[in-house]
């Protein structure tokens, strides 16, 4: 962890709280956690991590408004030393360099121009649904959820055969250096400074795709008037976003579905609601669980009184839990009016990927509906160990075709 402010900044002015949020326990049970949290209320200190958690649904919103005062400009981790090596990305920074950036590396990713890569994503997810389907039982997690995003997303980006092989590690070290992975620290640290190895290298460049989006953003930037090696931190736009929310997205969307069956012949009987019952499963699953922000300037949180200096964590997957916005939070019904949920973020950081994110998941959902009458859970499952994204590890189920 990085140095904290001194004491009488960080003296609580807000309901004590005993969670820790980096604990196995919590990783493993994200969505107790998010209930004993906004029990405490709107804002809780966080005694075992030493800082302030904003929970409530209409709190998170605000902040996520106000960059000016919650900044992601001296970086979204928790650590300050993981900060000084992810300043100044488009998810690190705030505007104006935040909109130059985001305007660059969005560009393949606006709905307009997914139209291009829409047929390629459909074949893909006919693809593995059917290979899946015709195993009987599988494992979302790992045979399903990972397909779309490691077979056209990562030659989508384009980071040549280095880069390729290499991007869902650096994007789950990213991650995990968001929070307090504790004793996954050093590996993620390592891997996270093979990233900033390939990223610095000048041969990257020469080895990227052609048509890649990376290569198309490290170009526009140089031709925007940005140096050579300020234009390849565009790359890390793609790397860290693109793969494994998504993937936890997909693998989460398989067990909701399998542990409630109704929800699924719903779906099957009105396919048009898949738009819907994507934002239910990125509500609940809430991939990313939370960020943190920089106080920039003494700051009143409904009642409550943050010092400029602190560090807030803004917990996404609270927020999406907050029975003051959501009847019944914990429930999954995909008629539901999903309006303002908080798992794709909002704000100025809105996540770059979730167009493309909504396109994939709503895709392979259409697919398995034209082939699955129904899902059950085949064995134990598993939770994945990340401090901020959730995810399923494993997820085995059995597949029933329609007949």
């Amino acid at each position: 962890m990085g140095p904290m402010p001194d004491e009488s900044i960080t003296a609580p002015t807000a309901p004590v709280c005993a969670v820790d949020f980096y604990s196995r326990e919590a990783i493993e049970n994200p969505a107790e956690t998010y209930k004993e949290m906004l029990a405490g209320g709107p804002v809780v200190w966080l005694e075992p991590n030493k800082m302030y958690a904003i929970n409530s649904h209409a709190a998170v919103t605000a902040a996520l408004r106000n960059y000016k005062h919650f900044s992601s400009a001296r970086g979204v981790s928790i650590d300050d030393a993981t900060n000084r090596l992810i300043v100044g990305s488009t998810l690190n920074s705030d505007p104006p360099q935040h909109d130059i950036t985001r305007k660059i590396t969005f560009a393949p990713l606006s709905t307009k121009a997914l139209e291009e890569v829409r047929e390629r994503i459909s074949e893909q997810a006919s693809y593995i649904v059917e290979k899946v389907v015709n195993q009987g039982v599988f494992d979302a997690a790992t045979e399903l959820a990972p397909h779309l995003p490691l077979t056209v997303v990562r030659d989508l980006v384009g980071l040549g055969d280095h880069g390729r092989k290499n991007m869902l590690a650096w994007g789950a070290a990213t991650f995990e250096l968001m929070g307090d992975p504790g004793e996954r620290r050093t590996a993620a640290i390592d891997c996270l400074k093979q990233m900033r190895t390939f990223l610095k290298d000048h041969e990257t460049l020469e080895q990227l795709d052609t048509n890649g989006w990376a290569r198309r953003a490290i170009t526009t930037g140089i031709n925007q008037g940005m140096e050579a090696t300020q234009a390849a931190e565009l790359m890390r736009d793609y790397i860290a976003p693109s793969l494994d929310t998504t993937i936890s997205s997909i693998t989460y969307a398989i067990y909701l579905f399998a542990r409630n069956p109704e929800q699924w012949t719903k779906l099957r009987r009105d396919r048009s609601l898949v738009k819907n019952a994507v934002e239910e499963i990125v509500r609940l699953n809430t991939p990313i669980k939370a960020f943190s922000r920089y106080v920039t300037k003494d700051t009143d949180v409904v009642g409550f009184q943050i010092k400029k200096g602190c560090r807030v964590l803004l917990v996404y997957g609270a927020a999406n839990r907050d029975a003051q916005r959501f009847e019944e939070p914990d429930k999954f019904d995909i008629t539901r009016r999903v309006t303002g949920h908080l798992g794709f973020g909002h704000g100025v950081h809105a996540c770059l990927g979730m167009h493309l994110a909504r396109l994939e998941i709503s895709t392979l959902l259409l697919a398995l509906a034209e082939r699955v009458d129904r899902f059950e859970i085949a064995g134990d499952l598993r939770t994945g160990i990340n401090s901020t994204i959730h995810s399923l590890a494993s997820v085995p189920v059995r597949a029933y075709r329609v007949s």
